[in-house]
């Protein structure tokens, strides 16, 4: 996934998809076909709330390297997903899958074990999860206000598990505070250090959908709904 998906790396096929496709339609792999359109998905649901296309501002802040001088511009509704895979930047744009990618990469490792007729399981990168078993199993949730207290969700046979805050990576920007975690509507950062957890049948869905329930609640039900998943917000203070 790395490989493929990296923004950091300037090697990974996205790196090469942000150069090229403002210019020339990039025909990409079906792995990156998928998350992109995954993306898509995510970002009609929320009105916009979910978009890859924040680079721009989280390199501006430091939080991805610098590529080339694009300015944030182009939106999720500037690129184009046509025929056989290609993608087209209908204006200068950036895409950032952090945000979507992992919960990905955790879903094909589930499949794979599936595959192998694996009985049960549980795949773990960084927070984002992804389950299955005849026994069920039971996730706790970290208080960010309180570290050493957790909250333990109703067990269940299988499912995915991603969670969101951003009380450690939040840094002081003038007199506010800036973060990974952008509203792709206003530009700004959300500094609250409270968490959100969503828990779906696909992790890449999880993992997406934490950014748009942080922001915006009531946008992101329709998504949560629609997606078969539900949140969990857990106050920082």
């Amino acid at each position: 996934m790395h490989a493929l998906m990296s923004f950091h790396d300037p090697d990974s096929e996205l790196s090469r998809l942000n150069r090229q496709a403002a210019t020339t339609p990039t025909t990409v792999s079906g792995h990156l076909w998928q998350v992109l359109r995954a993306a898509g998905r995510v970002s009609a649901l929320t009105d916009g709330r979910f978009d890859v296309t924040v680079a721009p501002t989280l390199v501006h802040w430091g939080y991805l390297p610098k590529r080339g001088t694009v300015e944030r511009g182009g939106r999720w509704y500037d690129v184009h997903l046509g025929e056989r895979r290609t993608v087209h930047f209908r204006k200068p744009l950036l895409i950032d899958l952090g945000g979507i990618a992992k919960g990905y990469a955790v879903d094909l490792a589930i499949a794979t074990l599936r595959r192998a007729g694996v009985p049960q399981a549980c795949v773990n990168a960084g927070g984002d999860l992804r389950f299955y078993g005849p026994t069920a199993r039971q996730i706790a949730i970290r208080d960010p206000g309180d570290p050493g207290r957790l909250h333990l969700l109703p067990p269940r046979l299988a499912g995915a598990v991603a969670s969101s805050c951003v009380l450690d990576t939040r840094r002081r920007r003038g007199r506010g505070w800036c973060s990974p975690l952008v509203d792709p509507l206003s530009g700004r950062a959300l500094g609250s250090g409270d968490s959100v957890t969503v828990l779906a049948d696909r992790c890449l869905y999880a993992d997406a959908l934490t950014k748009p329930a942080a922001l915006d609640p009531s946008t992101a039900r329709t998504a949560l709904h629609r997606l078969r998943a539900q949140a969990l917000h857990l106050p920082a203070a």
